[in-house]
């Protein structure tokens, strides 16, 4: 065991019997291959500030050296690895509050407000946790390019992870929680199959030029702010992973583009927005450019011992922008009635094939099926059938639709078929025209037919009102829908 030099620390850099399984190895097999931090000056025990012995430690060992930081709890005002710099120690992972075993870095009071610790360039840190005092500083923060976590706990930081907009980082399997924010301001980056929970503002922050982040299989959780929440950041994927009981909205994104949401669970979010319509939501898109929100399945709820307030109101909240989708998603995870909340249609909305929603879905501005609705209409009565119409763009010159019906006059197996073409407009309030009504079929519709058509706005200007009179002398079964 060799002695390595610098002050009065000792940094034993034993070079006994290789590693079974290289690098990747056990516990036992990387600290005898890597640089041991003890010796003076380092004091395991948390009693006494080991700053000083440890930064020695690791500046003697110098650029690209593996460090193994044994069992214990350091107390520290910020440790920084050098360039290629590993460091690793016996697992010290926990999902809430601080681990108690392993090794753990904290910091030595609230005034210390710089990174516990910072990972240099192409670092990588393994199995530690990091943690802060009062949030008062982050956890861990980056200094150069291409940094690695894997399995990595961070807590009681301002920021459990800080990037700063250092590009790419590479996080697995780590533990995020009760910090002030989660994860902050990655760049071309890649964060897997992590917990991010318990937050105290948002799980994860993506800033202006936050760009180019794979974001897979993760949990993000009990936030108290938003799950993620992005402004200004352009081509992020979010995919396969759990968005769940955050305080407010799961996902928002603001004056993004080129960004997808995938394959992801959002179940009850909004918990801490109750009375906020902007916030009381699993995704909320504002002003984007080229989003898109596929495959997502949504739940509404309360706690788990169903206290708290029930959320969310709604599943979408879509808020102007050009070229969004929403496609192919479950939209039934709501306490209102309102699956989509469209507080303005922007340009070139794609709504198309999603559960739970009333409206007439719409791909690329043309027409898709709406919802079906049977009325019963008996001889010499009215009966209505309301169909929403969705969003309609202020100073839209006309979308034109098709509304059609399908009549069975009688017990009969006759069937008769009526459509007539609707222009809805809009120009600071919803018009909509009803054409000619032409009998396709059967004889039921039209001047000489028993029943007529006609249609009026609802009084949310939403809903198209339509009414059936059976002018006959025998009831009718007709079926409204608008394509």
């Amino acid at each position: 065991m060799g002695a390595v030099a610098g002050g009065s620390l000792v940094a034993a850099a034993v070079a006994g019997r290789a590693s079974v399984r290289g690098p990747e190895g056990s516990p036992a097999d990387l600290a005898s291959t890597s640089v041991v931090l003890s010796g003076s000056g380092i004091d395991p025990t948390g009693a006494s500030d080991s700053t000083r012995g440890l930064q020695g430690a690791v500046d003697d060992a110098g650029d690209g050296a593996s460090l193994w930081l044994p069992a214990g709890l350091y107390l520290v005002d910020g440790i920084r690895l050098r360039t290629g710099q590993s460091l690793r120690g016996p697992s010290a992972r926990n999902y809430s509050g601080r681990a108690e075993t392993g090794a753990r870095l904290r910091a030595r009071s609230r005034d210390v407000t710089d990174p516990v610790l910072t990972v240099g360039q192409f670092g990588h840190v393994e199995d530690i946790a990091v943690q802060g005092e009062g949030r008062s500083g982050p956890a861990v923060a980056a200094e150069g390019g291409g940094p690695s976590l894997t399995r990595v706990t961070m807590v009681d930081g301002s920021v459990g992870y800080d990037a700063r907009y250092v590009s790419g980082a590479v996080l697995t399997e780590c533990q995020v929680h009760e910090n002030g924010t989660g994860l902050k301001d990655l760049v071309d980056s890649m964060v897997a199959f992590c917990t991010i929970n318990a937050n105290g503002d948002d799980g994860i922050s993506l800033g202006p030029g936050a760009n180019d982040n794979t974001f897979v299989g993760n949990k993000v959780e009990w936030n108290d702010g938003h799950g993620i929440s992005a402004l200004q950041a352009v081509h992020n994927l979010v995919s396969g992973g759990i968005l769940d009981r955050n305080g407010l909205a799961g996902v928002r994104l603001q004056e993004c583009g080129h960004t997808a949401l995938s394959g992801l669970v959002l179940r009850r979010n909004g918990r801490l927005a109750e009375g906020d319509p902007t916030e009381d939501v699993h995704v909320h898109q504002l002003d984007c450019e080229a989003v898109v929100v596929t495959g997502i399945v949504t739940h509404d709820g309360a706690d788990d011992d169903a206290s708290g307030y029930r959320s969310p109101s709604v599943a979408l909240r879509h808020d102007g922008g050009v070229d969004i989708a929403y496609t192919c998603n479950d939209l039934t995870g709501r306490t209102s009635a309102v699956a989509v909340d469209v507080v303005a249609a922007g340009t070139r909305l794609t709504s198309m094939l999603n559960l739970g929603v009333p409206a007439l879905q719409e791909v690329s501005g043309t027409a898709g099926r709406g919802v079906r609705q049977d009325v019963a209409v008996p001889a010499g009565s009215t009966g209505t059938a309301s169909l929403q119409l969705g969003a309609v763009a202020d100073g839209t010159l006309g979308d034109v639709l098709v509304l059609r019906a399908v009549a069975q006059v009688g017990v009969t197996r006759d069937r008769s078929v009526g459509e007539s073409t609707i222009v809805v407009s809009r120009q600071g309030e919803l018009d909509v025209a009803l054409g000619p009504v032409v009998d396709v079929m059967g004889g039921a519709f039209g001047a000489a037919g028993p029943l007529e058509l006609s249609a009026v706005l609802g009084q949310d200007g939403g809903a198209l009102q339509v009414l059936l009179q059976n002018r006959g002398a025998v009831d009718a079964r007709v079926g409204v829908e608008l394509r």
